[in-house]
């Protein structure tokens, strides 16, 4: 506080009295100083002795009362009001409403770099060019390893079309991820580095070259994710890119297990099984958790993220599936809420095919859920399978799904091996007297056969060019069917026609099919590579097909030698070598042995 130094004037000092009613002058209410007013009442000392113009200040007593009317939620509004102003200050202009569909993907609280990342749906073609002060948002968004170089990448033509070929073949069978048509591949690299190394190697067609970047991609995700604990969106994009197409990679030691607990690790690291840390609840009252204000400013996942989750589920409850080494990621109300937020929110076509995959995967998972064996010691009731079926049929309504997604190879052959799950479940239920004929068995038979036969039409009838581009997924997948193919064409049961199933789908020559397709793949891929390298991507599951061949020809051949008419006098009712009645031996074939033994089990 200013203090009032006396003057030297000799002349005779006015008595000074307090401004009245509290009220001091302009001069002295700006600077918060006391105002001691003259005798005369017509300036301050202050403004009196500064030689300043002392204008009372208006009166404050209305707007005091008028503010003491306002209620304690309309203060606490105004109070949230001037924070959004200053958070949007701080995170600077340019930033998209993060309600938007296309909206940046913010600060992103656990990752290393103080830079927001972008969304690769707010690249647009005006985004390369508007800058900021200067610095254009792709550059902003820049990160370190967008700038390494890779031994055997491709030129920048080259890699336009390698991302041409992932965005309009490739992803259809696995759309985790969308990437707008006018998204350049420079303008992907710049944004997502480990996305756009592990998008090269799942379109190159050099098994050489993609073995090369493959090898240099594992070692990344180990390095960043394991040693140095990093954890970023770009990482988990790329890494599901990875295993989905991990088919692709160097035959060596198998590692899905590993790759897809680093997954789970990465979803949880980043938070996205789960809501934001804060809420709107915390602020206001219950009346106003809708106010657009506060669902803007606590920002929603973004439609990217989300697909991220749902495809990260996916991917992982496969593999967890085929190869029964570790869970999941576990389904959750959060991911139910993605679900249902792309469903009704998300324009993207290829969202229609993630939703139904994630719908398809929820009902595998529980057939292959082991409690069913320890509480009704047979598989899930006939009752809860008809439920199941009727969810499936849900999911693949007219009305439900456009008719380019419907009719997509993927979605055909997740349906058919979804409902042939379901069937095959019920093939272990207690039979009745061999006697006494069981339609409903026959039933189950020939549903499972309908199934097989749609599947494997579906996947005769698929492009051989598409058939390069599937996941590794769709081949355990094609694997399960064709076990089952056999299992229906060898079991003994009076309910059932085995030679009818024969002349519908025949075991060996069905068999000798996918073999020529395989042996085609590694022939085209030979022939498309001017350096030369083995396609390895193709032998497994030319090895697996070879050695069921060879185990199933003996043992059709005895069947059909043998008497079936005293076979059947003798035997009793219901499945009697459903399974592998001739064992495959994958010991020769290290790699073979380590994946393909627990999915026989």
């Amino acid at each position: 506080m200013e203090t009032v130094i006396p003057s030297n004037d000799h002349e005779s000092q006015p008595t000074s009295v307090p401004a009245l009613g509290g009220r001091a002058c302009t001069n002295c209410a700006r600077v918060k100083c006391k105002c001691i007013y003259r005798a005369d009442g017509a300036t301050c000392e202050r403004c009196y002795r500064l030689k300043k113009d002392c204008t009372p200040s208006t009166s404050v007593g209305r707007r005091a009362a008028k503010r003491r009317g306002i209620s304690r939620t309309a203060r606490l509004e105004e109070k949230l009001d001037e924070l959004v102003s200053c958070l949007k200050a701080q995170r600077g202009a340019g930033k998209k409403d993060p309600d938007d569909d296309f909206e940046d993907l913010g600060e992103q609280g656990e990752l290393e770099s103080d830079t927001d990342t972008q969304s690769i749906a707010a690249l647009t073609p005006a985004t390369a060019t508007n800058s900021l002060g200067g610095t254009t948002l792709l550059s902003a968004a820049k990160t370190p390893d967008s700038s390494i170089s890779y031994s055997d990448e491709p030129s920048p033509p080259e890699a336009e079309e390698l991302l041409k070929k992932f965005r309009e073949e490739t992803i259809g069978f696995f759309p985790f991820v969308y990437i707008p048509p006018h998204v350049t591949s420079q303008q992907l690299r710049e944004l997502y580095p480990f996305l756009w190394l592990n998008i090269i190697c799942a379109a190159l067609g050099s098994p050489r070259r993609r073995t090369a970047l493959g090898d240099q991609a594992r070692s990344i995700i180990i390095q960043k994710v394991v040693v140095d604990r990093e954890k970023s969106l770009d990482l988990l994009l790329g890494l599901l890119t990875l295993v989905g197409w991990s088919h692709l990679q160097r035959r060596d030691k198998p590692f899905w297990t590993l790759f897809s607990q680093l997954i789970v690790t990465l979803v949880c690291d980043l938070g996205l099984h789960k809501p934001p840390p804060d809420g709107p609840s915390m602020f206001c009252a219950p009346s106003k958790d809708n106010d657009p204000r506060i669902s803007n400013y606590f920002r929603r996942r973004t439609h990217e993220e989300q697909r991220a989750v749902l495809g990260a589920f996916v991917i992982t409850s496969m593999v967890s599936n085929i190869f029964k080494h570790a869970p999941g990621l576990r389904w959750s109300s959060h991911l139910d809420g993605y679900l249902s937020n792309l469903a009704q929110d998300s324009t993207v076509s290829q969202d229609e095919t993630l939703i139904a995959q994630v719908k398809m995967q929820l009902i595998i998972n529980q057939m292959y859920d082991d409690s069913w064996q320890s509480v009704s010691g047979g598989g899930p009731p006939a009752l809860y399978l008809s439920a199941l079926r009727s969810q499936l049929h849900e999911i693949t309504r007219q009305e439900k799904l456009g008719t380019a997604v419907r009719n997509h190879p993927m979605i055909l052959e997740l349906y058919n091996f979804t409902e042939l799950i379901i069937n095959e479940a019920a093939m272990s239920k207690p039979t009745t007297p061999w006697n006494e004929p069981d339609l409903r068995r026959f039933e189950i038979y020939q549903g499972c056969l309908v199934s097989i036969k749609a599947f494997l039409d579906t996947f005769f009838a698929t492009p051989i060019a598409l058939l390069g581009s599937m996941p590794f997924t769709s081949f355990p997948q094609l694997v399960r069917v064709v076990r089952c193919l056999h299992r229906i064409t060898t079991i003994q049961d009076p309910a059932w026609d085995r030679a009818a199933v024969r002349r519908s789908v025949d075991l060996i020559p069905t068999c000798d099919r996918i073999i020529g397709m395989f042996e085609y793949l590694k022939a085209a891929s030979a022939l498309v590579s001017p350096d030369g390298g083995e396609d390895e991507s193709q032998n497994w599951g030319l090895g697996v097909f070879r050695k069921m061949r060879a185990a199933w020809h003996n043992e059709m051949a005895n069947m059909d030698a043998a008497n079936n008419t005293s076979r059947e006098a003798s035997m009793v009712d219901g499945p009697q070598g459903g399974g592998f009645a001739t064992a495959i031996d994958f010991s020769g074939d290290p790699w073979l042995s380590d994946v393909m033994n627990d999915f026989w089990e």
